[in-house]
């Protein structure tokens, strides 16, 4: 979804579909796994410039941004502090035994 918005060529958005990118933070595409699958070049604050805020709050709800959020938050620093809704926070959870 946000490849569109990001100008991208559709070449581009063909070749994210076929990594299976689910999500973007910072110009980088993740794949379910977290895994890096494309970067963008950008302008203003990169994910390796967050690494020395004491304190990053990510902010996103709803169930089908489950994979996305899971896909950032295996890249997030460690003192990231997730905000979610209880939808996201059940799929985000599923299958995963406590």
């Amino acid at each position: 979804q946000r490849a569109p918005r990001r100008k991208m060529t559709e070449e581009e958005i063909l070749m994210l579909k076929r990594k299976n990118a689910v999500a973007e933070s910072f110009g980088y595409f993740f794949d379910e796994d977290g895994k890096v699958v494309y970067k963008i070049p950008r302008v203003g604050l990169q994910l390796k410039d967050i690494r020395d805020i004491p304190y990053i709050f990510a902010v996103a709800g709803g169930k089908s941004k489950a994979k996305a959020i899971r896909a950032y938050m295996e890249n997030a620093p460690q003192q990231t502090w997730l905000i979610t809704d209880e939808a996201a926070a059940n799929e985000i959870l599923r299958g995963v035994t406590l």
